[in-house]
């Protein structure tokens, strides 16, 4: 994720100018920064003078130098007096996180003004700064603030301290072209999380598969985020919901993953109970191996099972799988049946 920019990204919109904070901005930002309703959510030390606002903006600055976030001063066109300001701030080039902040003075709330210059800093950092995952907190008494990050796409994906937080994720640049006789395939959303709420909560996934402390629907849109989405991103491949073209209905996800202690990409699979016994499965996991072989060209294809899923076992054989020994992961004690098949 690209985090250092000269010159600095002037942005526009069809009301708006954003602007580098400059240190005559230094008055206007100790208004800002000690009015009431800027800052009755806000839990932050107020400047005492305005060299204290300047002193502000000079930290600003020396963050963009670093690469650690980036501001912008929030102006009508045609002026230069700031309405507000908003940031991308605690940037992490490696995980392609940010986060986003924002204010607008009283004045011009209510106009639309603040959800223009978000829009207009979304996709600056989903397009220039290549961003994978934007994210901005706020109090939920804050209406305002939830019902501005709810336009723009964000959904709530759990609590920090007092704070919510929101998340808005860049959708995937590529999405597979698989389909079966009856099932579509598509990416993992966070509007999906109560599929994965039951799915992930279902007995046999907590029996074959494991706990994944996914116990609301919070957890749940964080884990389609944090655990599926981020490896479109990485591997360009992941795990997909399989939905049913008769009438929709999602019947499972089944995909590929690279796990750490694997050499090779690791098939997976799973299914609804209400699904079983109706073939899905193997008609699932035969696509995705095809995937793997035409569409990925992997040399190799492997699978990890307990001994006791018979099901998995049988899904595994019909696709052309072979047992070839047993492995135990770092961290659990259980040992696991490994499957493999090499695509020649």
């Amino acid at each position: 994720m690209k985090t250092l920019f000269t010159p600095f990204p002037i942005l526009e919109t069809e009301r708006l100018l954003l602007r580098a904070l400059d240190e005559s901005d230094g008055p206007t930002m100790f208004v800002h920064r000690t009015n009431a309703q800027m800052n009755q959510y806000i839990d932050r030390e107020k400047p005492k003078t305005i060299e204290d606002a300047v002193a502000f903006i000079r930290d600003v600055q020396e963050g963009q130098e670093l690469g650690n976030a980036i501001a912008w001063g929030i102006c009508r066109k045609g002026e230069m007096e700031l309405i507000g300001s908003a940031c991308l701030w605690n940037l992490d080039a490696e995980k392609r996180t940010a986060e986003l902040g924002y204010s607008m003075h009283p004045d011009y709330w209510g106009k639309g003004y603040m959800s223009e210059a978000v829009a207009a800093i979304l996709d600056f950092g989903f397009g220039e700064m290549a961003a994978a995952i934007i994210q901005a907190f706020t109090l939920p008494a804050n209406l305002a603030s939830v019902k501005l990050l709810e336009r723009q796409g964000f959904v709530k994906t759990g609590h920090e301290d007092s704070q919510a937080m929101f998340t808005l994720i860049q959708p995937p640049i590529w999405k597979p072209n698989i389909e079966t006789e009856r099932l579509l395939f598509r990416e993992i959303r966070p509007a999906d999380a109560p599929f994965l709420y039951a799915l992930l909560n279902s007995p046999d996934w907590i029996a074959n598969i494991g706990d994944r402390k996914v116990h609301d629907l919070d957890a749940a849109r964080r884990y389609a985020i944090y655990r599926i989405y981020l490896g479109y991103r990485k591997s360009g491949y992941g795990f997909y919901l399989l939905e049913r073209k008769s009438d929709g209905q999602v019947v499972g996800m089944c995909g590929l993953i690279k796990r750490d202690y694997l050499d090779d990409v690791d098939i997976g699979y799973a299914l609804l109970p209400q699904f079983y016994g109706q073939g899905y499965a193997v008609e699932a996991a035969r696509a995705v191996a095809h995937f793997a072989k035409q569409a990925l060209k992997l040399p190799r294809l492997a699978a990890i099972a307990v001994e006791r899923n018979k099901p998995s076992l049988r899904v595994l054989e019909k696709i052309g799988l072979r047992f070839e020994r047993m492995i135990t992961v770092p961290g659990d004690e259980e040992a696991l049946m490994l499957w493999g098949m090499d695509f020649g």
